[in-house]
């Protein structure tokens, strides 16, 4: 609630500063501070409630543990500062007490619950971005002097990443690909964002499976092996390029209680207790995150293969990037982002052959068979690769079905391609059914009505409850990627919500420098032209939910201390260059006088959202302003589609040529931007 009061927050011994309350709650408080006294995220404070101190007998002698979570700016010479409470202290009688005093002055103060709006806001559009993430989060702990890869966080769409490192015997091979020496190489960095680019092969002998990878740093020790490994490797179908961030973190940053306190209700009480004591035991000792995505494209490999040549008799070279077979490999733990199932029912895990007739020969069809089942669709694997697209209509024949029941004819069953996999084996169907009375699907109807309890839901439960909240809220507080929200508005898609971590890219910030209105960004970059029109609307009227995102490459020359956003941003989408020679003289140009910035937009469709994953919040919202709460749905129902940006500035640099010297400075320049606020 709003509630001021006297307080002196301690920073250090001897270090007190006298401040005012503005809101307090039994979780956390919100203080006025002048703007040029320091303040870091997560710097942890002792504050004395002096003003309640006087009127009440608190016994707090030691005063109370807080951590900062936020800084908002008032004026040129105010902020306010956010911060939680730690609960380090054992003062459940004080923890009591303040909430009597809240719930008693309810009327006499203003109920403050702008937190509460900002967390249900946040969490509402995180539900759209987190399970569509294309970068690959693994988890590193810090065991015995060692920094050991142990957890990774799936996605629909970064699942490749974890089947591209697994060997011939599902081994995953982090431990090797992050080493030691890449890991304490990356920690050393002298950077707010601290990156490199990893390039990668695989070579298959004998029915095994062997990797080799380098760093660029690596590389450009020795312009040879550059050659001589870029070369090769991009020559080969198994060629990959990853872009590979580093952020420290640790245990802390897996609990998130949520903004009410929990004097609201048992269930809040419940909802706000730390990870159960199996995560927290996954989770010790957890130092760092790093996230691989993957920037492979057709275009960028023949970049590579036209810049970088390899010569046959040094080809040996190349052993000191291979990574041979261990006798044991560290088990990692993969779960997987836990969010709304946003099919209209529930999937069950159900093999029977399937047979896909073939157009003008009925005698001969396609064999298959169900890896799980619905009453309106089912997915199928081939026994080899087909031909078809999505929007095909096939008709289905189900032999082994047809076997235990004469009330439904089980063939000539038409079903509409949905999805089809890269490796044309897998297939999503769904009935077509535009007269009524589709005979599969009332049979799968029946079928998983009687038999429900005996069926296996295609979307298994965790091993460990409460693992992938955690593993969430981690990856939330230390990405260091934009994501960028699609919304129809009367029939027209818009861009007005951007999401960022707590510790804003080069990107955030240069688009702060010409703000178009109070806590707002100029999407100038992004939405110029009518971009949103011409190049993302087609896209997201396209695209499928469950279909793999679309990539959208933006490349920016950024002319520091102008006048205008017009003249800073000098912008150019990838198919608005009509030759590679072009692009190439653009980056040239840009590396030379000015800055050079790169990024991949993936764009995803969403479909609908999760409202139970914020029914507290609203709930809670919606008793003292029930208008914010239909604001907030109202949003997120509005939602079509989000886009995961990814920096690739370096990489553009290395396949179009740009030397290690050149690369190395537009570094430096943008880290002191990125200093410089």
């Amino acid at each position: 609630m709003n509630f001021s009061i006297a307080i002196e927050i301690q920073f250090g011994l001897g270090d007190v500063v006298k401040a005012q309350s503005s809101d307090l709650s039994v979780g956390g408080i919100k203080v006025r501070l002048p703007k040029a006294r320091a303040v870091d995220i997560d710097q942890k404070l002792a504050i004395y409630l002096v003003g309640l101190e006087e009127e009440f007998e608190l016994g707090l002698k030691d005063g109370i543990e807080y951590q900062v979570v936020g800084i908002d700016a008032i004026n040129e010479t105010q902020k306010y500062v956010r911060l939680k409470r730690t609960f380090s202290e054992d003062i459940a009688a004080f923890d009591e007490f303040l909430a009597n005093f809240i719930n008693g002055n309810k009327r006499r103060y203003k109920v403050n619950f702008d937190n509460t709006i900002e967390a249900a806001t946040i969490k509402g559009f995180e539900q759209y971005y987190l399970p569509r993430l294309t970068s690959l989060p693994l988890y590193i702990r810090h065991v015995k002097d060692r920094y050991v890869p142990t957890i990774a966080l799936a996605t629909e769409n970064n699942r490749a990443i974890l089947g591209y490192f697994s060997d011939e015997n599902k081994n995953l091979v982090f431990q090797q690909i992050l080493s030691q020496k890449r890991l304490l190489t990356l920690i050393s960095q002298d950077a707010e964002i601290k990156q490199t680019l990893l390039f990668c092969f695989t070579h298959a002998k004998a029915g095994r499976l062997y990797f080799y990878s380098a760093t660029l740093e690596e590389l450009n020790k020795d312009d040879t092996l550059k050659q001589q490994f870029i070369g090769f490797g991009s020559q080969k179908e198994s060629w990959q390029v990853f872009k590979l961030q580093l952020a420290k973190t640790s245990y802390d940053d897996a609990h998130l209680p949520l903004s009410i306190p929990d004097t609201a209700s048992e269930e809040i009480k419940k909802l706000n207790r730390p990870p159960p004591p199996r995560v927290q035991g996954l989770l010790k000792d957890l130092s760092y995150i790093v996230t691989l995505t993957s920037l492979k494209n057709d275009a960028s490999t023949l970049q590579y293969q036209d810049q970088y040549k390899y010569e046959q008799s040094k080809l040996n070279l190349l052993k000191t990037f291979s990574h041979g077979k261990l006798s044991k490999y560290i088990n990692i733990e993969v779960d997987s982002i836990d969010y709304v199932n946003l099919r209209s029912e529930e999937r069950y895990l159900y093999k029977t052959t399937v047979n896909i007739e073939l157009v003008d020969d009925e005698a001969n069809f396609i064999k298959g068979s169900s890896r799980d089942i619905s009453s309106y669709g089912l997915q199928v694997v081939l026994e080899a690769p087909c031909e078809f697209k999505k929007a095909d209509i096939l008709l289905l024949a189900l032999p082994e079905l047809q076997r235990v029941t004469n009330k439904y004819k089980l063939e000539k069953l038409p079903y509409e391609v949905m999805a089809v996999s890269k490796d044309k084996l897998t297939m999503n169907l769904r009935v077509y059914d535009p007269r009524g009375g589709h005979q599969g699907r009332q049979f799968f109807y029946k079928l998983i009505k009687q038999n429900a309890a005996k069926l296996t839901p295609a979307k298994m439960e965790s091993k460990y409850p409460g693992l992938s909240k955690a593993l969430r809220n981690i990856f939330a507080k230390n990405s260091k990627n934009m994501a960028v929200y699609f919304s129809k508005h009367q029939k027209k898609v818009e861009i007005n919500m951007v999401g960022k971590g707590p510790q804003p890219n080069l990107f955030h910030h240069l688009m702060k420098q010409f703000p178009v209105g109070k806590d707002s960004i100029n999407l100038y970059p992004l939405v110029k032209d009518n971009t949103v029109q011409k190049a993302f609307t087609p896209i997201l009227n396209e695209l499928e939910r469950t279909d793999r995102p679309k990539q959208v490459d933006l490349y920016i020359r950024y002319r520091p201390n102008q006048a205008t956003v017009q003249r800073s941003f000098v912008c150019y989408f990838g198919d608005q260059f009509l030759a590679q020679d072009m692009l190439e003289s653009f980056v040239m140009a840009a590396v030379k006088k000015d800055v050079f910035l790169a990024f991949r937009i993936f764009v995803s469709k969403t479909g609908r959202p999760d409202m139970d994953y914020v029914s507290n919040e609203i709930k809670y919202i919606n008793h003292y302003a029930m208008h914010k709460a239909k604001e907030i749905e109202s949003k997120l129902w509005n939602v079509i589609g989000v886009a995961d940006v990814i920096d690739i500035s370096d990489e553009v640099m290395v396949k179009t040529g740009i030397n290690t010297a050149t690369i190395e400075n537009q570094q430096i320049i943008k880290n002191d931007l990125l200093n410089k606020w």
